[in-house]
């Protein structure tokens, strides 16, 4: 497993990135086989994608700005197989321009999924969207507008929050204000801190089945967080509140 050595929330500019991890400097997709990683950047300040966290849950929108996405093209192949292919995710954030905050390595919690998008050319086409998380979990700065409690949240608040966004942009354009994401609308109160929840020790050593990865063995319990080794796809390290609220883990 690749150490870029950084902390979680820790600013970088473009070339930081580059140098650490040995990837290219363009693009939210960037695939370095020097450290057998992959960069993707959710980027707020361009308008192009619309990505957005539900229920701790980012939803992260597939590589190509105009016309239908195909999942097996390029970094969109090696994002929706990283599970098994050996290959680290780590996640960056752009809310201020040219500022990428580090959200640490990230893993896929469900199955990609099809969703419609307007493209770059302002038509819509059908986009992929990967619903990722940080593993383990971690409270790194997030854009308040693109942040939902939960999918009934997102249903009734979230509809419009992409177009209400490119206005805001393009009025900061016609403005010729330098930076164009220096104040992004707080639409929300600032929520409760989320209180951690540990995971119950007494089930070290017990079996488990995963909705994605099959049976597997609970090697150990640190904190809200537990170590699993699957038959499948060996070690993981996964949030228990997540797993059982979701429905993904089951123990036997």
């Amino acid at each position: 497993m690749f150490n870029p050595g950084l902390e979680i929330g820790q600013i970088l500019k473009n070339a930081d990135i580059v140098e650490k991890f040995k990837c290219g400097n363009m693009g939210g997709m960037r695939r370095s086989k020097t450290t057998n990683t992959l960069v993707i950047v959710s980027d707020y300040t361009k308008g192009i994608y619309h990505d957005k966290w539900i229920g701790g849950v980012l939803h992260y929108t597939g590589m190509g700005k105009s016309g239908d996405q195909d999942i097996r093209w390029s970094q969109n192949a090696t994002l929706a197989d990283s599970d098994f292919n050996g290959v680290d995710v780590h996640l960056f954030e752009v809310i201020d321009a040219g500022e990428y905050i580090y959200c640490g390595r990230i893993e896929l919690v469900d199955k990609p999924y099809a969703d419609m998008q307007p493209g770059e050319d302002g038509n819509d086409r059908k986009v992929w969207m990967f619903p990722i998380r940080p593993v383990p979990d971690n409270d790194v700065k997030k854009p308040p507008m693109f942040v939902f409690k939960d999918i009934e949240d997102y249903k009734s608040r979230g509809k419009n929050v992409d177009s209400e966004y490119a206005k805001f942009l393009e009025e900061n354009k016609k403005k010729k204000v330098k930076n164009s994401s220096a104040v992004i609308p707080v639409q929300v109160s600032k929520p409760e801190p989320k209180k951690i929840v540990n995971a119950p020790d007494d089930i070290e050593a017990k079996t488990v089945n995963h909705k994605k990865y099959g049976v597997g063995l609970i090697k150990k319990v640190e904190g809200p967080n537990i170590v699993i080794t699957f038959k499948s796809v060996g070690e993981k390290t996964l949030n228990y509140e997540v797993c059982m609220k979701n429905k993904l883990l089951e123990i036997l």
